[in-house]
C-alpha cells in the first residue's frame, strides 16, 4: 500500500495547489532530521535522497533510469506536494549522474518544481569532521531517542574523504564556490536558504516550519 493511502488527502483535494519541491544540500547539514519531520506531514510525501537507492521510500519503479525519468516516474506516483534531496557538489550526487548544477537545475525547472530550499552547514571544518566520522563509524544518522556517542578520528589534511580523497583547502574551496554558484542559479522568490547553525542544531522544527511554509 502506497503511504498516502494511510488516513492522507492529497493536496488538490481542497483545491490546494500541488507544489513539488527540492532540496539542495552538501550532506552533514540536518536534511535527514527536517526530512523526517516533512514525512509526517499528512499533506506531504518526503521521498529522501532518491540518488542513493537505499534512502528511497517505498515508491515502486524500474531499474536504471536516467535522472529526469526518474523523478518524473517518483513525482507522478503521489497526489501529494512532493519533495525529494539532492546532494549538488559535483563529488557527490551529480557527478555520479554526470550532470553539471546548471542542467541539473534546468530539469527540475523542467519538471514543474516551484520551491527549492538551499541547506548549508557554515563551519565548514565540522560538516567535513562529520563526514569522516559517519566514514570511519559506519553510522551516519541518529535514529529517534538514540543516544549521542563520541568518536574519535585521524583526519589528514591532504586527503580528506569528500567524494574523491583531496586536501582540506580543495574541499573548503568546492564548499564555497558550489553555494555561490547555487544562489545565481536558484530564483529567488521561490527559494528558502536555511543554514544548519541557525535553523537546525538547536532546533530543527524551525526548518520545519519555514519549509512548510514554503510548501503554503
Amino acid at each position: 500500500m502506497f503511504p498516502w493511502r494511510r488516513n492522507r488527502k492529497a493536496a488538490d483535494s481542497e483545491g490546494q495547489q500541488r507544489a513539488s519541491l527540492a532540496m539542495l544540500h552538501v550532506g552533514r547539514c540536518g536534511s535527514t532530521v527536517v526530512g523526517r519531520m516533512l514525512s509526517d506531514h499528512p499533506d506531504v510525501f518526503w521521498d529522501r535522497e532518491i540518488f542513493e537507492p537505499h534512502r528511497r521510500t517505498e515508491l515502486d519503479e524500474p531499474v536504471d533510469l536516467p535522472p529526469n525519468q526518474l523523478i518524473r516516474h517518483r513525482q507522478a506516483q503521489t497526489p501529494l506536494h512532493y519533495g525529494f534531496e539532492t546532494k549538488y557538489l559535483q563529488s557527490h550526487h551529480l557527478g555520479r549522474l554526470g550532470l553539471t548544477l546548471p542542467d541539473y537545475i534546468s530539469i527540475l525547472q523542467g519538471l514543474g518544481f516551484n520551491r527549492f530550499v538551499a541547506l548549508h552547514r557554515r563551519n565548514y571544518l565540522r560538516r567535513v569532521v562529520s563526514g569522516a566520522i559517519g566514514r570511519a563509524s559506519g553510522t551516519w544518522h541518529r535514529t529517534r531517542g538514540s543516544a549521542t556517542t563520541s568518536a574519535s578520528i585521524t583526519l589528514d589534511p591532504h586527503k580528506v574523504p569528500f567524494g574523491p580523497r583531496k586536501p582540506l583547502l580543495d574541499v573548503f574551496a568546492e564548499l564555497s564556490e558550489g553555494e555561490r554558484a547555487l544562489r545565481e542559479l536558484l530564483p529567488p522568490s521561490d527559494t528558502l536558504w536555511l543554514t544548519y547553525e541557525d535553523d537546525i542544531e538547536r532546533d530543527p522544527s524551525i526548518a520545519y516550519r519555514r519549509v512548510c511554509g514554503l510548501f503554503g
